[in-house]
Protein backbone atom coordinates (compact mmCIF):
# COMPACT_ATOMS: atom_id res chain seq x y z
CA UNK A 1 0.00 0.00 0.00
CA UNK A 2 1.48 3.69 -0.44
CA UNK A 3 2.67 5.25 2.53
CA UNK A 4 2.33 9.17 1.70
CA UNK A 5 4.61 9.69 4.43
CA UNK A 6 7.65 7.65 2.78
CA UNK A 7 7.51 9.80 -0.42
CA UNK A 8 10.27 12.51 -1.42
CA UNK A 9 7.64 15.14 -1.77
CA UNK A 10 6.61 14.67 2.20
CA UNK A 11 9.92 14.06 4.06
CA UNK A 12 10.98 17.21 1.85
CA UNK A 13 8.41 19.19 2.97
CA UNK A 14 8.65 18.36 6.26
CA UNK A 15 12.34 19.10 6.45
CA UNK A 16 11.99 22.41 4.31
CA UNK A 17 9.85 23.62 6.68
CA UNK A 18 11.67 22.57 10.27
CA UNK A 19 14.94 24.13 8.51
CA UNK A 20 12.80 27.17 7.75
CA UNK A 21 12.22 27.58 10.99
CA UNK A 22 15.69 27.07 12.43
CA UNK A 23 16.85 29.84 9.96
CA UNK A 24 13.88 31.99 10.53
CA UNK A 25 14.63 32.45 14.44
CA UNK A 26 18.39 32.67 13.97
CA UNK A 27 17.38 35.49 11.92
CA UNK A 28 14.82 37.51 13.89
CA UNK A 29 17.19 39.21 15.91
CA UNK A 30 18.71 40.94 12.85
CA UNK A 31 15.64 41.66 11.62
CA UNK A 32 15.85 40.02 8.60
CA UNK A 33 13.66 36.89 6.87
CA UNK A 34 15.51 33.92 4.87
CA UNK A 35 14.40 35.67 1.72
CA UNK A 36 16.51 39.05 2.44
CA UNK A 37 19.55 37.03 3.95
CA UNK A 38 20.03 35.05 0.78
CA UNK A 39 19.59 38.06 -1.68
CA UNK A 40 21.88 39.89 0.83
CA UNK A 41 24.67 37.15 0.81
CA UNK A 42 24.69 37.48 -3.18
CA UNK A 43 24.82 41.02 -3.43
CA UNK A 44 27.47 40.93 -0.87
CA UNK A 45 29.64 37.76 -2.94
CA UNK A 46 29.24 40.33 -6.40
CA UNK A 47 27.85 43.68 -5.44
CA UNK A 48 26.67 45.90 -8.70
CA UNK A 49 24.85 42.41 -10.36
CA UNK A 50 21.40 43.42 -11.65
CA UNK A 51 17.68 42.22 -10.41
CA UNK A 52 17.80 40.06 -13.62
CA UNK A 53 21.24 38.83 -12.63
CA UNK A 54 20.24 38.54 -9.07
CA UNK A 55 16.81 36.31 -9.73
CA UNK A 56 19.51 34.06 -12.08
CA UNK A 57 21.69 33.48 -9.55
CA UNK A 58 18.81 32.51 -6.71
CA UNK A 59 17.13 30.52 -9.02
CA UNK A 60 13.90 32.39 -8.62
CA UNK A 61 11.14 34.18 -10.87
CA UNK A 62 11.50 38.38 -11.18
CA UNK A 63 8.21 39.11 -9.52
CA UNK A 64 9.48 37.65 -5.75
CA UNK A 65 13.02 39.03 -6.38
CA UNK A 66 11.52 42.36 -7.08
CA UNK A 67 9.25 42.41 -4.34
CA UNK A 68 12.14 41.10 -1.93
CA UNK A 69 14.48 44.08 -3.05
CA UNK A 70 11.88 46.89 -2.60
CA UNK A 71 11.50 45.39 0.58
CA UNK A 72 15.19 45.33 1.28
CA UNK A 73 15.57 48.97 0.03
CA UNK A 74 12.62 50.63 1.93
CA UNK A 75 14.38 49.42 4.71
CA UNK A 76 17.54 50.68 4.14
CA UNK A 77 19.66 47.47 3.64
CA UNK A 78 20.48 48.07 -0.21
CA UNK A 79 21.39 50.63 -2.49
CA UNK A 80 20.73 50.86 -6.03
CA UNK A 81 22.81 52.55 -8.56
CA UNK A 82 22.77 53.27 -12.35
CA UNK A 83 25.11 50.93 -14.53
CA UNK A 84 26.16 52.09 -17.61
CA UNK A 85 23.74 53.23 -19.88
CA UNK A 86 20.38 52.59 -20.11
CA UNK A 87 17.65 51.78 -16.87
CA UNK A 88 19.95 48.91 -15.48
CA UNK A 89 20.58 49.68 -12.08
CA UNK A 90 23.49 47.83 -9.95
CA UNK A 91 22.53 46.23 -6.11
CA UNK A 92 25.09 47.56 -3.51
CA UNK A 93 25.12 46.81 0.26
CA UNK A 94 24.63 50.03 2.27
CA UNK A 95 26.47 50.20 5.46
CA UNK A 96 23.48 48.80 7.67
CA UNK A 97 23.88 45.75 5.89
CA UNK A 98 27.68 45.87 5.97
CA UNK A 99 27.37 45.87 9.93
CA UNK A 100 24.74 43.24 10.22
CA UNK A 101 25.64 40.68 7.71
CA UNK A 102 28.78 38.86 9.16
CA UNK A 103 26.71 38.10 12.53
CA UNK A 104 24.11 36.81 10.38
CA UNK A 105 25.55 34.52 8.43
CA UNK A 106 27.23 33.10 11.54
CA UNK A 107 23.85 32.75 13.03
CA UNK A 108 22.85 31.18 9.55
CA UNK A 109 25.54 29.14 10.13
CA UNK A 110 24.90 27.85 13.62
CA UNK A 111 21.66 27.13 12.29
CA UNK A 112 22.49 25.12 9.35
CA UNK A 113 24.95 23.44 11.66
CA UNK A 114 22.22 22.45 14.35
CA UNK A 115 19.88 21.01 11.44
CA UNK A 116 22.71 18.67 10.59
CA UNK A 117 23.73 17.84 13.88
CA UNK A 118 22.48 14.24 14.29
CA UNK A 119 25.12 13.34 10.66
CA UNK A 120 28.35 12.75 10.68
CA UNK A 121 30.20 15.40 8.57
CA UNK A 122 30.71 13.03 5.74
CA UNK A 123 27.35 11.90 6.30
CA UNK A 124 26.06 16.11 5.97
CA UNK A 125 28.36 16.52 3.06
CA UNK A 126 26.98 13.40 1.70
CA UNK A 127 22.83 14.77 2.04
CA UNK A 128 23.95 18.10 0.75
CA UNK A 129 25.63 16.88 -2.54
CA UNK A 130 22.83 14.46 -2.74
CA UNK A 131 20.29 16.88 -2.58
CA UNK A 132 22.02 19.55 -4.50
CA UNK A 133 22.42 17.14 -7.55
CA UNK A 134 18.60 16.11 -7.17
CA UNK A 135 17.71 19.58 -7.35
CA UNK A 136 19.39 20.05 -10.86
CA UNK A 137 17.95 17.27 -12.39
CA UNK A 138 14.79 18.86 -11.32
CA UNK A 139 15.21 22.19 -12.66
CA UNK A 140 12.64 22.63 -15.57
Amino acid sequence: MFDHKETLFHVASLLTRQVANGLREALAPFGLHPAQFTALSEIAQREGLTQAELAARLELEQPGVARTLAGLEAEGWIEKASIGKGRAQGLYLSDKARAVLPEAAAAAALADRQALQSLTKTEAAHLIDGLSELAAANRA
